[in-house]
Order: structure tokens, then C-alpha cells, then sequence
């Protein structure tokens, strides 16, 4: 099971405090081990409870003579005979973090993974990038080319020519990646079925569209692990109100 790295930094807090449960803490760590981006983000959180931590236990605490008097005050109103030293019951003082209840901070699985997180994302931020600017130029084309104009609509060309633009800029800033980047591929499949009976050869613009398609999907179900986006930005800045 994968997670995303604005699930981990939603729950960061909860992992951090030994909140969740073992199964997602798990996968958390697993996640927090190898992804690049999320790991120093851990680490500062991690130091800076761990400071807080410290600060408190550092901190000035009741002595116990202060906390035998307070006993045997509130003690000596209950109705009975008053204790001597021997029966006192011993306050047992619970001690204080030092550290957050997570386990220590946890180290990057070597540089591999490193490499290998910045290769991927360089591998998604070209395939975004490549097929941002191939459908703003193909909604361009047809907006400023009619292809087919007098056997179809030209309105509803002309509308799905600008749909395909607007949506290539989304996809070339990485916003809003969960629905726009499925509307670019069945916006881009229905562009190819509308314009299918106006082109001269329907079979090479539909067999130059495949890998498209294929392409689009690629980039889908991989948006999670695209860190170079808008979203990814704004999940930083705003990580309770973002859609990926």
C-alpha cells in the first residue's frame, strides 16, 4: 500500500506523538525512509518536540516535601485518624519525555534513495512537461487551423480546442492533478473520436494519439509521487486544503 506524501505530512504530528496505529505508523516510516522531500521535514519536526520536550523537563517541579503537605492536607479533612509518616502514601512523579513517543529519528535508507527519488522526479516533472505543452499546442493548432471545421461543429471544436489548452496549463503547473489530469484524457480521447471522420488519415492521427493517452495515464495513477507540482507546493504551505 502506497501513501502520499501530503497524507504523511497531515499525519506527521500523530506519528510523531505515537498516535496512530501500528500498521499506519509503519507505513509512515517506511515512507519517511525513502522519500527526499518528506524526511527533512520529519527531522525538523522531530527536533523541535524533542526541544519542547527538553524545555519542560528542565522546567521547575513541585519538591516533595511540597507534595507530602499537599497530601496530607487534603488528607487531613477526610474523616478517620490522621496518617502518620509510615502510612503517607508515596506520590510516585510520572517523568517526563525527553523526546517525542515515536522511535528516534529515523536515517534515509543511503543515498540510493536519494538518487533514485530525484531521478523519478525528474522522470515526472519532463513526462508533465512534455505532455503539457504537446496539448497546448495541439488545442492551439486547432483553434487557429480548423481541421475538419466544415464537416463538424465548429463551435464545439473550437470549445474542445480551448478546454485542451486550459486544461495543458493545469497539467503544466501539476494543479488540481486528480480531476485534470483524467479531463485531459477524456477530453483528449474525445477529440480524437470528433475529429476521426475529417482528417484525411484518422488511422495516424488516432496511432499518434495512443501513446498520448498512454501517457496521461502513466502520469495519473503516478501524481502522487510528482513532488515538482502546485499542488505539492501548496500541500506544503496548506496541507488540509489541497486536491491532488
Amino acid at each position: 500500500m502506497m501513501i502520499s506524501c501530503q497524507e504523511v505530512i497531515i499525519e506527521l504530528w500523530d506519528y510523531l506523538d505515537g498516535e496512530l496505529p501500528v500498521e499506519r505508523a509503519a507505513l509512515i516510516a517506511d515512507h519517511l525512509a525513502e522519500c527526499a522531500r518528506c524526511y527533512p521535514q520529519y527531522r525538523f519536526e522531530y527536533a523541535f518536540l524533542a526541544a519542547v520536550a527538553r524545555q519542560r523537563a528542565q522546567g521547575p517541579g513541585p519538591s516533595p516535601a511540597l507534595v507530602e503537605r499537599v497530601a496530607g492536607a487534603v488528607l487531613a479533612h477526610r474523616p478517620g485518624t490522621p496518617l502518620t509518616a509510615a502510612k503517607r502514601p508515596r506520590v510516585a512523579v510520572e517523568p517526563r519525555r525527553s523526546a517525542p513517543r515515536a522511535a528516534a529519528p529515523l536515517r534515509p535508507r543511503g543515498s540510493s534513495m536519494g538518487m533514485r527519488a530525484r531521478a523519478e522526479g525528474w522522470a515526472l516533472a519532463i513526462l508533465r512537461g512534455s505532455l503539457g505543452v504537446f496539448l497546448l499546442l495541439w488545442g492551439i493548432g486547432k483553434l487557429v487551423v480548423p481541421a475538419g471545421a466544415a464537416s463538424s461543429s465548429p463551435q464545439l471544436a473550437n470549445g474542445v480546442a480551448m478546454l485542451e489548452a486550459v486544461l495543458a496549463a493545469f497539467i503544466l503547473l501539476g494543479l488540481w492533478r486528480r480531476w485534470s489530469y483524467a479531463a485531459a484524457f477524456a477530453v483528449h480521447v474525445g477529440s480524437l473520436l470528433l475529429l476521426w471522420r475529417t482528417l484525411e488519415d484518422p488511422w495516424g492521427v488516432a496511432l499518434a494519439g495512443l501513446p498520448v493517452c498512454g501517457a496521461l495515464v502513466a502520469l495519473y495513477l503516478l501524481r502522487d509521487r510528482d513532488l515538482w507540482t502546485l499542488d505539492a507546493w501548496l500541500a506544503w504551505r496548506r496541507p488540509w486544503g489541497v486536491m491532488r
